[in-house]
């Protein structure tokens, strides 16, 4: 049987982790991508099952593993990404749950380990959030008393994009913060895109301009979601507006804007209600993915030649269920709905 011990993966040691997901693309795309975008803060860590200190050789693919980015500072906002073997291969496969459920205890009990750095001084409330059906992810959506029940218990974490086969034994063996059950119980379907494929910038309509996101602007961004964000995150992502063309008369407000996620998803995407209709969602789409994506392969480059990996082609969006609007624009740009994940509480002491 596969152990479960649990090793945390050094600077020096990321190269390799990157080489050994990559064959997993696309299912952990959103743990990929959040480890090669970087910006780590001091004590984010990464944690494995799989010893990277062993040599290449040493190590068995054919084992079950599961591995997790961990930033505690990042509260109220996703605070783990993980991804794990069952995911990818027979998820299904029930000759597997006795090893996937000792890996996934082994990893919660390794983050219930890790101390909750100190609070930001600026924290995001969700109170004044007005619309719901434009964001397409970047975390759960929350109400004003799962908020404030979060940052009170530091034994509650905000898990992100967690696939289905693990967000099913997460659930199972009772690591589900009941009070977020609800919340928790709320699927997102993962789209693939091939930014190889036709992914290009295209002109705005006559009266629009791009731009990025002004730090001026942050407070009408935060307004427009209930996904909890910080100043401090936003001013790290890649972001593209749409503003009306310059008029030196008024104050510019962006009529549409999104944003690359940590983890490289397509997120908090919005359109004013006012402009809708015009394909503003789609531009920004497509600018995001053909001028931006480049930013998470810099971190982490990945081998080159005939043996190149194939994982830099893709991007990816969470889009609720019940989201019709957001997952048609997905669908317009050649996305691919592969499977669904969730964001979810997740209670270290369960």
């Amino acid at each position: 049987m596969t152990g479960t011990e649990i090793f945390e993966v050094s600077s020096e040691q990321q190269q390799d982790l990157i080489q050994w997901l990559a064959p997993y693309i696309p299912t952990c795309i959103a743990l990929y991508r959040r480890i090669q975008f970087g910006h780590f803060e001091p004590g984010a860590r990464i944690l494995s099952s799989i010893d990277f200190a062993r040599s290449p050789h040493e190590r068995k693919a054919k084992d079950s593993w599961i591995i997790a980015y961990v930033d505690r500072a990042c509260r109220p906002e996703t605070e783990v990404w993980l991804a794990a073997s069952w995911e990818h291969d027979t998820p299904t496969d029930d000759s597997k749950t006795p090893c996937a459920d000792d890996l996934v205890k082994a990893m919660i009990k390794k983050i219930s380990q890790f101390e909750t750095p100190p609070k930001a001084s600026t924290i995001v409330d969700p109170e004044g959030a007005t619309d719901q059906s434009s964001a397409t992810n970047g975390s759960v959506l929350v109400d004003r008393d799962q908020f404030l029940s979060h940052m009170q218990n530091e034994n509650i974490v905000l898990f992100g994009s967690v696939h289905r086969a693990t967000f099913t034994i997460l659930k199972r063996l009772g690591f589900v913060d009941p009070d977020s059950a609800e919340v928790s119980g709320i699927p997102y379907r993962k789209y693939i895109f091939d930014i190889t494929n036709g992914m290009v910038s295209r002109e705005l309509p006559s009266g629009f301009e791009y731009g990025k996101v002004d730090p001026k602007n942050y407070s009408l961004v935060k307004s427009r979601t209930q996904i909890p964000r910080q100043d401090r995150t936003l001013c790290k992502l890649p972001s593209v507006a749409i503003y009306p063309a310059k008029n030196p008369s008024t104050t510019r407000e962006p009529v549409a804007w999104g944003f690359l996620g940590l983890d490289a998803s397509l997120t908090t995407l919005h359109v004013e209600p006012a402009y809708r209709g015009l394909g503003l969602a789609k531009s920004l789409s497509l600018r995001l993915f053909s001028e931006d994506m480049d930013i998470y392969c810099q971190h982490n480059p990945t081998p080159t030649g005939e043996n190149n990996y194939i994982q830099e082609r893709y991007a990816h969006a969470d889009v609720a269920t019940d989201n019709t609007a957001s997952q048609g624009v997905c669908e317009s740009l050649g996305g691919k709905w592969h499977f669904e994940v969730f964001w979810i509480r997740v209670d270290l002491l369960a």
